[in-house]
């Protein structure tokens, strides 16, 4: 059975209405459709930055993953957007990228530094004479 209120335009309401009513699960209790749009305004609300707590930018993973634990917490709470979290979570994976990296290109650069004290070593040795190139 279809919902018996009239909309304000004269027609009726298309939605299906409750088993043994006359009508709809939004038109049966007065005041339910507000009731949900602001439920809805809520969610989008703007968050005030003063309840978060400052941080200092990461240095390390431990200091990111502080930080994102942080933000769980906060989330949980209402204090911090959703959204906002979501982009920390994916600059966070980022950030471990490229301090994995970082690392690389230090131990890389220590590796290069004691092959060419190496190198050295040979060529002053030997002399040049003696030294094999390598391509």
């Amino acid at each position: 059975m279809q919902c018996k209120h009239k909309k304000r335009d004269g027609k009726r309401c298309r939605a299906s209405a409750l088993t043994d009513q006359t009508h709809c699960s939004l038109h049966a209790q007065p005041g339910r459709a507000a009731a949900l749009g602001s439920k809805g305004g809520h969610r989008r609300a703007t968050y005030n930055l003063g309840d978060l707590r400052e941080f200092a930018a990461p240095k390390t993973a431990a200091d990111l993953r502080e930080l994102l634990a942080e933000s769980i917490i906060e989330i949980r709470a209402g204090k911090l957007d959703p959204r906002i979290a979501n982009a920390l979570g994916y600059l966070g994976a980022s950030y471990l990228k490229a301090l994995e990296v970082s690392d690389i290109e230090g131990r890389l650069d220590a590796l290069e530094a004691t092959q060419g004290t190496e190198q050295r070593f040979i060529f002053s040795v030997n002399g040049p004479e003696n030294v094999q190139r390598g391509s």
